[in-house]
């Protein structure tokens, strides 16, 4: 007898919560609450995945952003008064300058891990160097609102190469945005004076 006591008040209370669940309209018609919890993040439904291709000639622009190829260019070495950067026997570093348009109102940034690079079908990774070729800046950097980073990556890769691809993923999760690129030694010109 005792059992069945306990077991009534546990009834009324979840006859009362689930009650509550939904709702009857005037027509009688029952349909489910909307329950927002906070913290509780809507979701978006997902965009098209978009794989834009810039080139020597061509670059690419959205609403917030515009990049172009300002320059493409092979160096054996580059010196400063204080370091060289020598590329290894048989091979040269590969500059291509870059021009990037912020059009957002919060700071972008470009991050190196998101770069991925094929030279003649072999992958390879950027190099690092003590110098700025024609004196542009790595272009992995903070880009702050509505303005304008000129910037480089260098590759160290073979003198006889034939054919670079390269894939910039660092917008894929926020805009679902791609980069690609491919280069042939038909496509070399020099960047603009630095300013």
């Amino acid at each position: 007898m005792k059992k069945k006591i306990h077991l009534i008040p546990v009834i009324l209370i979840l006859t009362i919560l689930f009650s509550s669940c939904g709702k009857i309209d005037s027509d009688g018609n029952s349909s489910k609450a909307n329950i927002v919890t906070s913290g509780t993040e809507i979701q978006e439904e997902p965009k098209e995945p978009v794989e834009a291709t810039i080139s020597a000639k061509a670059g690419y622009g959205d609403a917030k952003r515009q990049i172009n190829v300002i320059g493409f260019k092979t160096y054996k070495k580059l010196e400063s008064e204080m370091y060289t950067d020598k590329a290894a026997k048989d091979k040269s570093y590969l500059v291509l300058f870059l021009e990037i348009y912020n059009k957002q109102n919060e700071k972008d940034y470009i991050n190196v891990n998101y770069l991925s690079t094929k030279v003649d079908d072999t992958e390879i990774t950027n190099t690092v160097l003590f110098n700025e070729p024609e004196g542009f800046q790595t272009v992995f950097q903070n880009i702050e609102p509505e303005n304008t980073l000129s910037g480089f990556i260098v590759w160290e890769v073979p003198k006889d190469w034939k054919e670079i691809e390269i894939v910039y993923n660092g917008w894929k999760d926020s805009d679902n945005l791609s980069i690609n690129c491919t280069f042939t030694p038909d496509d070399y010109f020099n960047p603009p004076k630095y300013v």
